[in-house]
């Protein structure tokens, strides 16, 4: 009877270390899955840092943004060594890099707040500062009430809608 007893015990411990050690292979497979794709917008971003602190004298970084239209670009948010707010546009194969001045043109709350107030989507996607047609531009991605993909254009400089994409 004894017997009995001792050899369920160390079947149940069996069966605990199983599943133990299956959950822990499982929880390193995830973590493995999420670094692995990260990886690439991670070295991206480490690389756009550099980039920036080299050509613009960037000492603080507050955002990034990573925006694929024709060309990938590549934003940098933060402050300068002078302390002002700047933003470092870095194309990903080489190219001239930009460097804006926070206040020269429109923010990223003031852009979307117009795309709030004219479209009121169901979900913003992304709002992202970017290069198009030559010129800075924030490119903001929504949901609209109907769930349907859009894609609005707005210059840095005056907030003019430049390009219109709804119902994709």
């Amino acid at each position: 009877m004894r017997r009995e007893h001792a050899s369920h015990k160390r079947t149940g411990r069996r069966v605990l270390i199983g599943f133990l050690i299956a959950i822990v292979v499982v929880i390193i497979a995830l973590i493995w899955g999420v670094h692995h794709a990260t990886k690439p917008i991670t070295q991206a971003k480490a690389q756009s840092v550099k980039i920036a602190e080299k050509y613009a004298g960037l000492k603080t970084t507050s955002g990034f943004y990573w925006t694929n239209l024709n060309r990938t670009y590549y934003t940098v948010a933060g402050t300068n060594k002078q302390n002002q707010p700047v933003y470092i546009i870095v194309p990903q194969k080489g190219g001239h890099v930009r460097v804006l001045q926070q206040k020269s043109g429109e923010s990223r709350n003031q852009v979307l707040s117009q795309v709030w107030s004219k479209h009121n989507p169901k979900k913003v996607l992304q709002a992202s500062l970017s290069v198009f047609n030559g010129s800075p531009a924030w490119i903001v991605s929504y949901m609209n009430q109907k769930g349907q993909l859009c894609y609005e254009t707005f210059s840095f400089k005056t907030g003019k809608v430049l390009q219109l994409i709804e119902n994709i």
